[in-house]
């Protein structure tokens, strides 16, 4: 039965990428595509890989801080996991590599060390996803209206729609972690009732998972708080900050920082779409989307060259980290699969 599962969400994820592209070079001759990317600026291909050498490291100290009060955790073990966990996300199709990142970190270290609790490392995931997302919807709704008349085309309603629905979306999860977090054992009294008439093995096990969830969520101080929130701001800062460095290789020079973020806003959205591995296609398409609102060649061989160069710089960046610490034997895989299995038919139900 998983391994039916894991064939139709892999088929079923192929044909969104299928699609995604599709779209992206319906319009585009492949061969100028091609050109396109070969004639880029190189000083600004390099400059955008060392911008995204940077983010993740920005991206990995902030996870750190999430999981403080859980235990002590060396900067090699933090650094390994989340290079490696951020490598299963982008080759695991459906976004599947989401669970990669706390089930390495929880691992006790080879050369000995303290176990974190594995609740409490999904709980930092969690924590972290809720925050970008309220980050990223708020940021599309702000630029956009900033942005007035400067913003136009046919994607322009859809990136106001998504900017409100993704800060609405995560501002709910947000309200609702924090009710459960103050409201502990009513919540998961809530839960045992709705799933007990289902199947009371069920209820036990996902009340019993929820219980852990919740004690395990934990900011820690305030000084704790404001990094964490400061370095949030820096990490999408600077995301944003690498597409205009890199879209000025490509020619697209007039990209003021406001429209650079809600290009971010519109390639993130399209990143939660659930796709094929390394987000093929639903990266290009969406980014070119974002490109179309303030340059009429965002669908163009050049707009089509741009998006196609951010995936692959990501995907060869991201894949290289995770490849270059696996090699170097500072994390290892075995077993971590059929946890990663067992982890989401667990919480599948209570997601649910």
């Amino acid at each position: 039965m998983r391994a039916l599962k894991l064939f139709a969400r892999t088929v079923l994820s192929l044909a969104m990428s299928a699609v995604f592209v599709w779209l992206s070079l319906r319009h585009t001759d492949v061969r100028a595509v091609g050109r396109a990317m070969a004639s880029a600026d190189p000083a600004r291909l390099v400059a955008y890989v060392g911008m995204l050498l940077v983010i993740h490291l920005v991206r990995t100290v902030r996870w750190g801080l999430l999981l403080k009060p859980l235990g002590e955790v060396s900067f090699k073990r933090l650094n390994s996991a989340s290079a490696v966990g951020w490598m299963l996300l982008v080759l695991l199709p459906l976004r599947l590599g989401e669970f990669a990142r706390p089930l390495l970190i929880a691992r006790p270290p080879a050369g000995g060390g303290q176990q974190l609790r594995r609740s409490g490392a999904l709980a930092s995931i969690v924590v972290e996803r809720i925050v970008d997302g309220i980050t990223i919807g708020l940021l599309g709704i702000l630029c956009l209206r900033m942005l007035g008349q400067s913003a136009s085309g046919r994607y322009f309603e859809f990136a106001k729609s998504a900017s409100v629905l993704v800060a609405l979306g995560f501002l709910t999860l947000c309200a609702a972690l924090v009710l459960a977090v103050f409201f502990h054992d009513r919540a998961v009294a809530l839960a045992e009732r709705l799933l007990q008439p289902l199947s009371p093995r069920l209820a036990a096990r996902a009340t019993g998972m929820l219980d852990a969830f919740i004690s395990a969520v934990h900011l820690g101080s305030g000084w704790r708080l404001v990094l964490f929130f400061a370095l949030t701001t820096l990490y999408w800062t600077l995301t944003a900050a690498a597409l205009g460095i890199l879209a000025r290789g490509f020619g697209f020079n007039s990209l003021t920082p406001l429209m650079l973020a809600v290009m971010l806003t519109i390639q993130v959205v399209g990143a939660m779409v659930p796709a094929g591995p390394g987000m093929v296609g639903t990266m290009q398409f969406f980014t070119q989307a974002g490109l179309s609102l303030f340059d009429a060649g965002g669908f163009s061989a050049r707009g089509a060259a741009f998006a196609n160069t951010v995936w692959l710089l990501q995907f060869v960046v991201q894949v290289g980290l995770g490849v270059t610490f696996l090699v170097a034997g500072h994390v290892s895989l075995k077993g971590l699969f059929g946890a990663a299995a067992a982890e989401g038919e667990a919480t599948a139900p209570a997601a649910s």
